[in-house]
């Protein structure tokens, strides 16, 4: 793919509004395609539209409506992979995909005159990780469930595998141009050194390192725990951030978000870290990188959601919703001196 029609296709979906389908609609489609019929519930997104379905035997459901920038072999990348983990390890509490009436894995709805892909995948009971602590214990057993789901998809690929997006950390670089929208010009300098670093220094030895299909988003809000065991993982969800990366930037997306608040952030990620490497142990090289990918991960969500929330300012509250965390995060990881961090990460990643 030429950088000229990527560059066009990550402005897409970082501009193009969400579908707004209404709750007849979301159910008109479910009936025709799939011969759900029952009740909706709208859920919150950022860039899709998702609904709950609810038959009358209470079955539920998740109907998903792509962005309307959404490419076709996307979607099906999304779906074959998760098909793909689902019979390399059943065990990974995933959703399903559901065909269609005639045996199709998405469906295609037009609303106000634009066309939209739609999937059906089953629904995982349980309540998002956001409303609960990660305590070690749990952020140790989230590092293990990450490791699985990366084994599980060794060897998979797909042409849809690749797509752009600055969620992507390995396209970085790309992020320069939001830059005018962070406001606090200490935050902004803090910003535009890990982003040089990662231009001149990080992203040279990244280009060297396994490769694969990754989650890529593995956030306290995709992760669901048990109602009635609330320290039990129930599911791993939202797969729209997928793609082909370094297989280190999976690790650092997740432990981004269990930092520690105060003088000691990386104390919080350790527990994950440590778990991740007890399944699929990191090289020597990836250990290195891991706290620059984290600081970039961090840095990548205040852009990208700086940037999103003065496009969509109704959707300001989920957009920014970890912004000032992230923030925090990344101005007390900044202090900590390189050579400490990695020698913390490796003290927690023992040679086997």
């Amino acid at each position: 793919m030429k950088p000229e029609s990527s560059h066009i296709i990550i402005k897409k979906m970082l501009t193009t509004t969400p579908p707004a389908f209404s709750d007849a609609d979301a159910m008109t489609v479910a009936a025709k395609f799939y011969g759900i019929k029952g009740t909706v519930h709208p859920l919150v997104s950022e860039r899709d539209q998702n609904f709950r379905l609810s038959t009358q035997s209470g079955i539920r459901y998740m109907l998903k409506i792509s962005n309307q920038a959404e490419q076709l072999e996307v979607v099906d990348f999304q779906n074959q992979a998760l098909r793909h983990v689902a019979n390399r390890d059943a065990s990974i509490p995933l959703p399903r995909v559901i065909p269609t009436l005639d045996g199709q894995l998405h469906c295609c709805a037009e609303h106000s005159g634009e066309r939209y892909f739609v999937r059906v995948l089953s629904w995982l009971d349980g309540s998002v990780l956001h409303d609960s602590t990660a305590n070690p214990n749990l952020a140790r057993r989230l590092g293990r469930l990450l490791a699985r789901f990366d084994v599980a998809l060794q060897g998979f690929d797909h042409p849809g595998s690749n797509p752009p997006s600055l969620w992507d950390m390995k396209r970085a670089a790309g992020l320069a141009d939001l830059m005018v929208h962070i406001e606090d010009p200490g935050l902004r300098r803090i910003i535009s050194q890990t982003l040089d670093k990662f231009v001149s220094e990080t992203k040279v030895v990244l280009d060297t390192l396994r490769t694969q299909v990754i989650h890529n988003d593995m956030n306290p809000g995709n992760v669901l725990m048990r109602k009635a065991q609330p320290d039990r993982i129930s599911g791993l969800i939202d797969f729209g951030d997928m793609t082909r990366s370094p297989l280190i930037i999976d690790l650092a997306v997740a432990a981004a978000y269990q930092l520690s608040e105060g003088n000691d952030p990386l104390a919080g990620a350790l527990p994950m870290i440590a778990g991740y490497h007890a399944v699929a142990p990191l090289q020597n090289e990836e250990m290195e990188l891991l706290v620059d990918l984290i600081r970039t991960r961090l840095i990548t969500s205040l852009l990208i959601g700086s940037y999103r929330s003065i496009l969509f300012p109704e959707n300001r509250e989920y957009l920014l919703i970890s912004h000032q965390s992230a923030k925090n995060f990344l101005i007390n990881l900044h202090r900590l001196p390189d050579g400490e961090a990695l020698a913390r990460i490796r003290e927690a990643c023992p040679s086997a």
